[in-house]
């Protein structure tokens, strides 16, 4: 009898897959796995992030959850102020759930899979992870353990690194970027390239690395292996002062290397005279015949190439200026200060001073 009826629902069942059709059935499958907390594809993700560059991930994601493939469903833990409103506007455009931080575990319990970290820029406590079956994975804009920390972009240009890349590592508690490695993927740094430049290239990257371990994630979780212990650098959070030039004892690549890693963030910042100077382009420059006579910060105008250039210590070298800004005045070229500020001082006077 029990067989009889196990065969009667069997065919019940598939005469009505039959009448509504694959999609409406695959549809009700999901339902009932979200209902009942599997921890299969398509997985169910909690986002969390804040800035511009945690944003191109979250749309990837959002993309594949429209098609119902590797993601069923994508929900965000942001912050509603600061770079948050980047997160925040993307997903109200999407019409994604969005809950703000700190975020209570009730929401999250059975309710998702895994999470994902992306540039949110805080520790997540170990309660929060355990609420996912299938823990949580962070995009991080480095090869780690290269450039652990909030700013691995602005050390990777502020360095002259020639190569840089993303990893997506598992979270772990209490500690910043020491999770076992998921994926890797590197690429080139240009001589010339800023840090704007290099974070675009990397959160595509982030992104579409993301969505790639998406596709076989339980077997690339399963995977992940330890970071090296050898190689470790630090990014910690940069702050202003960062932009300002001591002309004594910086030479002219690490000049440059400074305003590529800071360039979208703040000008370099220097003194003329007692009053403070961005400046607002620097470029790499070649002597044809060097100035030995120049000391640090010491300015000389090019007539030839008409060009405005600075002596660096360290090292030694040289920077052009190319835009600069004073107080009270508009934005003006190397040419222009020369002529405005510059060549009206004697010789020993030409010079940017290391103090502010």
């Amino acid at each position: 009898m029990n067989c009889l009826l196990k065969l009667s629902g069997y065919r019940f069942h598939k005469s009505l897959f039959t009448v509504l059709g694959k999609s409406s059935f695959t549809h009700s499958a999901i339902s009932l796995k979200n209902k009942c907390g599997s921890k299969g594809p398509p997985w169910r993700v909690m986002f969390f992030g804040n800035d511009d560059f945690s944003v191109k991930s979250l749309q990837m994601l959002t993309s594949k959850m429209r098609t119902q493939t590797i993601i069923s469903k994508v929900d965000v833990v942001t912050t509603s102020t600061g770079n948050g409103i980047n997160v925040n506007n993307f997903a109200k455009e999407e019409k994604l759930e969005i809950y703000d931080w700190p975020v209570d575990t009730t929401l999250l319990d059975g309710k998702y899979d895994i999470g994902v970290v992306v540039s949110f820029g805080r520790l997540i406590p170990e309660k929060i992870i355990k609420c996912f079956p299938q823990g949580m994975i962070n995009v991080h804009a480095s090869l780690l353990p290269r450039w652990r920390g909030a700013a691995p972009i602005i050390y990777t240009i502020l360095n002259g690194d020639l190569t840089s890349g993303v990893t997506i590592m598992k979270i772990h508690p209490r500690r910043f970027d020491v999770g076992e490695i998921v994926r890797q993927h590197s690429c080139s740094v240009g001589k010339d390239e800023t840090a704007d430049e290099l974070k675009k290239k990397l959160s595509d990257m982030g992104g579409r690395l993301l969505i790639d371990s998406f596709k076989e994630l339980t077997k690339n979780l399963r995977h992940a292996v330890p970071q090296s212990e050898n190689g470790i650098t630090y990014a910690p959070k940069v702050d202003k002062t960062l932009s300002i030039i001591d002309w004594n004892v910086t030479d002219s690549k690490s000049v440059y290397n400074k305003y590529r890693a800071l360039s979208g963030l703040w000008p370099l910042i220097t003194t003329w005279h007692g009053t403070s100077v961005k400046l607002l382009k620097v470029c790499n420059y070649q002597m044809s015949n060097s100035e030995t006579q120049l000391q640090p910060g010491g300015l000389v105008y090019d007539k030839q190439r008409k060009k405005l250039f600075v002596k660096c210590g360290g090292k030694g070298g040289y920077v052009s200026i190319e835009k600069l800004k004073i107080p009270g005045h508009k934005t003006m070229s190397g040419k222009d200060f020369f002529n405005g500020f510059v060549y009206m001082k004697p010789n020993r006077e030409r010079k940017f001073d290391s103090t502010q």
